[in-house]
């Protein structure tokens, strides 16, 4: 291949793939930094790979913003052989970002999972706005460029994440495999990068936007193994890799919610601590009463009450289960333990809609507690609940408790509800 396709001159390749090969490039004109993908010769002949190598540049047109790479122009060479002139991703993928860190011993921090998964979320919901299906979202089809000064969002004094920088933005490439639902949603032939692939895709099957949902928690599970993370992380990508489409989050920003919701809940402002105007009359009894008396335990569920009176939040989920969730005037959940006082909570993980469900307290050392239900009821010192769901969705049941010297305790458990 010459060096020079029009007036860019073509420089060392970049990537690779099985139709097409991507260098680096000058835009003599334009005095700029371009990356233009050329379609294989041994392929440039065969119409419909030509064509779909060229939808490629107009799919990537039609989702735009800044999400995508940008296409500059489209050409064909001597021999030919049509080519993209693209947008420079001067940071390089997210799969050599990641291997890079990891060999430096970096494991994913909560900070790096939020920034990716927004990031990623907007992108993949640009896509679904247009009509399209990516099909073939992995770690080399993700890719790192710089920020403009003004779009880059400061850090402040926090510690700027590893994986995605603050003067760095995410774009998605590589749409050749995309599906366009508006013109085609019967079966779709398979493809897709081994291990983000979603199961429907590995042969000839019905594909839609939740094939992606598949994919990005398959890239979420890739970028975050071996990091120290709440468990309730694990909980949300697996739904999003359920083998049934269904059972999977609708829509990118359902999934980001999820996310959101298990790694950083919304603080509301904190509510001021209860006075004795307000009702709080302790008497010297209560107060010099010995932990786990009966006095102590009255004044428990009463501080339990008013916790509730003043601390619940609940957030509508899809379907109208309701998620509840406790406000405390720190920025974590109490543990679940705190030396020999312990709480848990056994119960299913999925449930089916009108189907009820009985979850069990499992207490040690803890003087009184109370469940926080889905439903916005609150019961306190029973060893088991019960919970009927009206409607397919995500719910969280919590319990809290006390331990003796009055140190808080929580314990969450994610249900998913299905059809």
């Amino acid at each position: 291949m010459s060096t020079r396709l029009a007036h860019y001159h073509v420089g060392e390749a970049i990537g690779a793939g099985s139709y097409a090969t991507v260098h680096r490039a000058v835009d003599e004109r334009l005095n700029d930094t371009v990356a233009i993908k050329i379609l294989a010769e041994n392929h440039s002949l065969n119409p419909e790979i030509r064509e779909r190598f060229i939808a490629e540049g107009r799919s990537l047109r039609r989702v735009g913003g800044g999400h995508v790479v940008t296409v500059y122009d489209v050409g064909e060479s001597d021999r030919f052989q049509p080519y993209l002139v693209l947008e420079f991703a001067d940071r390089g993928t997210i799969r050599d970002r990641v291997e890079q860190l990891w060999r430096n011993g970096w494991r994913a921090e909560i900070e790096d999972v939020l920034v990716f998964a927004r990031q990623l979320a907007l992108a993949v919901a640009a896509v679904h706005q247009a009509n399209l299906v990516h099909r073939d979202l992995s770690p080399g089809n993700l890719l790192l460029t710089h920020r403009t000064p003004s779009s880059a969002h400061s850090s402040g004094s926090d510690p700027e994440p590893a994986l995605i920088r603050a003067d760095e933005r995410l774009v998605l490439a590589d749409l050749g495999m995309c599906k366009d639902l508006a013109l085609n949603s019967g079966v779709t032939v398979s493809g897709g990068t081994e291990g983000f692939r979603p199961p429907e895709q590995t042969g000839p099957g019905i594909v839609d936007i939740r094939a992606d949902i598949w994919a990005i928690s398959a890239l979420l599970a890739w970028m975050v193994k071996g990091s120290d993370l709440p468990a309730a992380l694990n909980k949300v990508l697996k739904r999003g890799m359920s083998e049934r489409p269904k059972r999977r989050q609708p829509d990118a920003q359902t999934w980001l919610n999820e996310i959101e919701s298990v790694l950083s809940p919304a603080e509301p402002e904190a509510s001021p601590r209860p006075t004795q105007e307000d009702g709080d009359h302790r008497t010297d009894a209560e107060s010099s009463a010995p932990p786990g008396s009966p006095v102590r335990r009255s004044k428990l569920a009463r501080r339990i009450r008013q916790s509730l009176a003043i601390g619940a939040l609940v957030i509508a989920l899809v379907g109208g289960i309701l998620l509840g969730r406790w406000v405390f005037g720190d920025s974590a959940p109490p543990p679940a333990q705190i030396a020999s006082s312990s709480i848990e909570i056994s119960g299913p993980d999925e449930i089916e809609v009108g189907e009820p469900a009985v979850f069990t307290a499992e207490t040690k050392d803890v003087g009184s507690w109370v469940w926080a239900l889905p439903s916005h009821r609150y019961v306190a010192n029973q060893g088991e609940v019960t919970i009927t769901p009206t409607g397919p969705g995500a719910a969280i049941v919590i319990l809290r408790a006390q331990t003796p010297d009055g140190k808080d305790l929580e314990v969450r458990h994610s249900v998913r509800v299905v059809e």
